[in-house]
Formats: C-alpha cells, sequence, structure tokens
C-alpha cells in the first residue's frame, strides 16, 4: 500500500510540476480541430495573464471534457461540452454564465469553431466569455492561448486609464 500511495504522490507531483510550468514537450504536435474528441478528459489548468492585472499573473482549476451526448445539438458544432472549476476573476477571465453548468442546452464549456468557449450564456447577444484556443496537443495535455470576449465593455488599466490587453497562455495536464 505504501509503494502505491508514493506511486500516486510522485504522479500528482509530476502533474502539478507541468501545470505550473505550462511547458510542452518536445513531443506535442500542432493541435488539429478535427481530432479534439482526444481531448476528453480531466484535466488539471493554467491560466496565465500576458499583461493585465499583471505579468505572470495565474489562476488553477480542474477542466472536465467529455463527448456531446446533446441530441439539440449536432455532435459536430460542439462535440466536447464540460464545466470549468476556476477562479477565472483572478485573471480577468470573464463569463456570463456559470462555468460549472452542466445543462445540455448550455453546459459551462463547449468547443466550437476552434477554440472552447467558456460561460457563454445562451441566447446573450452581448454577454462575456472567455476562449481557449488549443495550439499543441500530446497525450498527457494540451496548451495554447486565452481570449476575453467583454461584448461592449472595456478592462481599463487603472495606471495608464487606457484599455488593459487581457489574454495570456494556458495549460492543461491530464489527470484522468
Amino acid at each position: 500500500m505504501a509503494l502505491l500511495a508514493a506511486s500516486c504522490g510522485s504522479h500528482q507531483k509530476a502533474i502539478a510540476s507541468l501545470a505550473l510550468s505550462c511547458a510542452a514537450p518536445e513531443t506535442a504536435s500542432r493541435f488539429e480541430s478535427s481530432q479534439v474528441q482526444q481531448l476528453a478528459g480531466v484535466y488539471a489548468l493554467t491560466l496565465v495573464a500576458d499583461s493585465f492585472p499583471s505579468h505572470g499573473a495565474r489562476t488553477f482549476g480542474r477542466l472536465r471534457l467529455g463527448i456531446n451526448s446533446d441530441t439539440l445539438h449536432s455532435a459536430g458544432s460542439r462535440p466536447l461540452v464540460g464545466v470549468l472549476e476556476m477562479n477565472l476573476d483572478a485573471v480577468f477571465a470573464p463569463y456570463s454564465h456559470d462555468p460549472r453548468s452542466t445543462a445540455a442546452q448550455a453546459p459551462g464549456v463547449y468547443f466550437a469553431a476552434g477554440a472552447f468557449e467558456i460561460g457563454v450564456q445562451p441566447n446573450l447577444n452581448d454577454g462575456t466569455s472567455t476562449s481557449l484556443t488549443p495550439e499543441l496537443v500530446w497525450p498527457e495535455g494540451f496548451r495554447g492561448r486565452w481570449d476575453p470576449h467583454y461584448g461592449i465593455a472595456q478592462i481599463l488599466n487603472p495606471a495608464t486609464g487606457k484599455p488593459a490587453h487581457v489574454g495570456g497562455d494556458f495549460c492543461a495536464v491530464r489527470t484522468r
């Protein structure tokens, strides 16, 4: 039993190390949307801001992705759906709808048009949300860029009074 605990502990440390560094292995390949269903699983997700609120600001959470079984939306338009448990406010990543939603018609996370959309409020033309656009993928995870969508709203940098650049890199390391 002690060997199993040590093995699980070292696996958890490896996951934590990868999630913290956001480094892709040399074996990573370019992401192809046609293979998105291979990303179904549970991930330790890290969002890293590249400028605002501060360069290197991070937030950590859990991303769960599953094959879409919703009969109202074709599997082709939303092949993966899921939930996100994360403090998005820590890096000013916006959302109009609960990212933890498991509602078939309004999941907290879904894949469409090359990106994972987070917190999209159905039937709201001017809502806020965040996109995760995968760039590299490997068997244990994927990484890319995250971008906010504020609708008509704008985030101003209090130091300059000018519009703030919000966004950055993300990485997802498979935990299951």
